[in-house]
Parts: C-alpha cells; structure tokens; sequence
C-alpha cells in the first residue's frame, strides 16, 4: 500500500533533537503515513535515539556521510508517499500539520506545494516568534526576490515532482532547499497556509549558520534572489531587493523586525 504521505528527516548529529522531530511525526492526526529518516553518517547518539522506536511506519536508512544535499535528494527517491513532507531533524511538526496540508494539495490540483507558518525558537536573535508568509503564488514569487517566502521544515509537496526529475540538487552546498523551490514555482503554483503548523529552531550550532560566514550566506541568497526575478518575470525594479540583502545582514534586529513586516512577512511575539 502506497500511504498518503512521506514525512521525511535527513539528519547528522541531532543526538539533542532527533527524538523530539519523531515523535511530533508519530502522532499526527494523518495516520496513513510514511516516516522515513535518513541518517547521513552521524557520529554520536542519533542512532541510539531513533532506535528507542518501534512504530512500524518509521523507516529508518543509516548511510556513509554524503552531505545535506545529497542526503535530501536520495531520501525524496526513496519516499513512496504521495506527497513529501520535509522535517528538520530539530524542528517539530504540530499534530494537524500533514493532514491540512495533504487536504490542501487535495483539493488544489493546480498547486504541487504548500508550505505553512512557524513558531520560530531563534537563539540567533534571542527572539521566540510566531511568523506567517506570503500565501498566494503570486505573493510567494514576488516575496522571493526579498527573501526564502517559505518555511523548510513546514513544505509538503507532490511526490510528481520527484517522478518528474525535480528534486534537491545534491550539488547545492547551501540554500538547498531554495534552489529546488525556484525550480518548482517556475513551473508549477504554490501556496503557503495562514495558520502555524511547525515549531522551528534557528541555532548557531546548525550545520549552515555554523559552517559558512554571513557575507557567504547572503551574497548566494541575494543570488537566487536575482534568479527570482528574472525566473518570474517580476519588473526589472524588483532587483534592487537582492542587492538589499548584502546590507541587511548589518541592521539591528528591531528595524530588521520592521522591515520583514512592510514586505509581508508577518510575525507575532510568542
């Protein structure tokens, strides 16, 4: 049997957070589901924790160390749901997410992907937020000149893609899951839901924040930023919001705060 849904985890060292990331997809009010973790080589207790699970509908593939990347494209060919859930492995799912998710790409044919808002634990900004994004696909393209118009950890989509050749690129060495995004909304409608559906950890210690520098980061963003623009036909004005990002970084948090709100990104103090 084919279940409904694939709630996938690739994950490295999260010895801290892995079990939480589970057992938020254990208990989802969608039932007929595939949870498949894909561990990429870890080195300390991950393992010891995902094995404390006994739920016949996790699955769980140990592999040599091949990188974020390539482990999010493997795991997206190994998944035999019809739709794809992607999880951080230090995030948390709140129990409707998957089943309002499904039902959206349900009853919206047109849409291959549907992400949600986020309670944001962010030890970077010392802030505990509640953010929702753009939901329509023509909000969602125009915010992707500013900014990623989405959360990962709360992304579902249809496992067409994947049968069609659109996945992870397991080149990308960051900004993964944004490369793949401009790929789909290219072609096909996307949406974000109006509701919090993911409890998400922004952390020092993740494997980005930690292994490529600020100018790094943003100078690739502000990249795939332009892409945006020049992928969905925005007016050719909208490039000077990919230039913004190299100086944004360098702003004070509160005006940071502001700025997101005028370009609709709306957040909430949790």
């Amino acid at each position: 049997m084919i279940p409904i849904a694939t709630a996938f985890i690739t994950v490295y060292n999260e010895e801290r957070w892995i079990a939480n990331a589970v057992q938020s997809l254990l208990v989802q009010t969608l039932e007929d589901i595939e949870i498949l973790v894909v561990d990429d080589g870890s080195d300390d207790r991950t393992l010891e924790r995902l094995n404390i699970f006994s739920d016949p509908r996790l699955r769980i593939i140990s592999r040599e160390r091949s990188g974020r990347a390539n482990s999010l494209a493997f795991t997206c060919l190994e998944a035999r749901g019809r739709y794809l859930a992607n999880l951080d492995a230090d995030d948390e799912a709140y129990p409707d997410r998957l089943e309002k998710q499904v039902s959206f790409l349900d009853s919206h044919p047109n849409h291959a992907w549907v992400g949600a808002g986020e309670e944001r634990e962010d030890s970077q900004r010392g802030e505990h937020i509640h953010r929702l994004y753009p939901e329509t696909n023509s909000k969602i393209r125009k915010q992707s000149s500013k900014c990623i118009p989405y959360c990962h950890s709360a992304i579902t989509f249809r496992r067409e893609l994947i049968d069609q050749g659109i996945n992870y690129d397991s080149e990308q060495p960051y900004l993964i899951d944004f490369e793949f995004f401009l790929r789909v909304a290219k072609q096909f409608k996307v949406a974000n839901l109006p509701e919090i559906l993911v409890m998400r950890r922004a952390r020092h210690e993740s494997y980005f924040q930690s292994h490529f520098t600020r100018t790094e980061q943003n100078k690739r963003l502000a990249k795939f930023c332009l892409k945006a623009v020049h992928d969905f036909d925005l007016p050719f004005w909208y490039s000077v919001y990919p230039f913004f990002r190299l100086v944004y970084p360098y702003f004070p948090n509160n005006l940071k705060k502001l700025i997101r709100s005028k370009h609709g990104m709306k957040e909430i103090n949790g």
